[in-house]
């Protein structure tokens, strides 16, 4: 809502009832003539006072909802939830001073139609029609602001639930049909077998590996580490076994019979998923940073090998997330097509 198409319409209606009492000659029962002018008018502010109130708590309800998932990441979602957490006190100062105009305008009128003088009551009845309505659309600009803001955020925070979903489902399939997949998101701290958990997926993707590994009594898989290029050939045999073990060790302190994994092993650099160029070499110095830690991310992995899966229908991996709280639907605006 702009504060042109506010103030027109508030306007608008001061001028029709400011018409109708001009035009009605037949004596009224008011002691002020105005009475009817102020009556229509304050009924306008009102309404719109109410609609902004409503979107004030459909805005702050979305915002609570708003958060980035346990076990993943969005550095766009994160900061949009604070630029959204920051606007809600803007808004509700807005609001706020909407419906101290209101109030003033109010106390105003009814002090001016006591007074019996048409005039100087219509003046003051303009006057504070003119005040809420800047009011007003200065609360409104506020909340238009952060609607859309609050819409992208929902968007990003439903992908991430999506992926989510979308891994449970990937092991589930694997325990039930057997296979192997890899996994790049655990990650390990440079050259050393210890988990990095500074990004939360790391530890969200080998807690549901745990729920894989408990999917069913019969599940017999393998764990074979896989490291990028850098380093030794020797070197990253023994630490991409080290991160296999680790990755065992993680599982059965979790909970996951020792019994389900038959065995570890390492293969270091000799199967990358991604092409990475040689360390050293012109290739590697040709190859853009973020491309080069791209491919390395992809070959750092450790691979689920199925031996025995689960038999038909019984295996059950953790649930999925829950489905995010349906955005709540403002009311219909009676100003709404300005504001397009």
């Amino acid at each position: 809502m702009s504060a042109v198409s506010t103030s027109s319409a508030l306007a608008l209606a001061l001028v029709a009832a400011l018409a109708a009492g001009a035009c009605d000659h037949v004596e009224r029962d008011t002691s002020n003539p105005a009475q009817a002018t102020w009556t229509g008018v304050a009924d306008q502010m009102t309404k719109r006072l109410s609609t902004l109130r409503s979107r004030q708590t459909i805005v702050s309800q979305r915002a609570s909802a708003l958060s980035v998932p346990e076990g993943t990441e969005d550095a766009n979602l994160t900061s949009l939830i604070a630029d959204v957490n920051g606007r809600l006190g803007l808004i509700g100062t807005a609001c706020d001073e909407a419906e101290a105009a209101l109030a003033q305008a109010r106390t105003e009128a009814e002090a001016a139609l006591a007074q019996a003088r048409r005039a100087d009551a219509e003046r003051a009845i303009r006057a504070g029609a003119d005040r809420f309505a800047a009011a007003a659309s200065k609360a409104d600009a506020a909340l238009a602001e952060v609607e859309p803001r609050l819409t992208q955020g929902e968007a990003l925070m439903q992908r991430l639930l999506d992926g989510i979903r979308a891994e449970v489902a990937r092991l589930t399939q694997l325990a039930k049909q057997g296979g192997n997949l890899d996994f790049s998101d655990i990650d390990f701290r440079v050259g050393s077998s210890e988990f990095d958990f500074t990004r939360p997926i790391s530890r969200a993707t080998l807690n549901r590996l745990v729920g894989f590994g408990q999917s069913c009594p019969e599940l017999r898989f393998a764990i074979t580490g896989h490291t990028s290029k850098e380093g030794t050939v020797a070197g990253n045999r023994a630490l991409s076994l080290a991160r296999a073990e680790a990755v065992k060790t993680y599982l059965v302190g979790a909970g996951v019979g020792a019994e389900k994994i038959v065995r570890t092993a390492g293969l270091g650099s000799t199967q990358p998923l991604a092409a990475e160029p040689e360390p050293g070499t012109p290739a590697e110095a040709a190859t853009p940073r973020d491309q080069l830690e791209a491919a390395r991310r992809t070959n750092r992995r450790v691979n689920i090998d199925v031996v025995t899966p689960c038999p038909a229908g019984t295996a059950e991996i953790a649930p999925t997330p829950p489905t995010p709280p349906t955005a709540v639907v403002a009311p219909a605006d009676p100003h709404a097509g300005h504001n397009h």
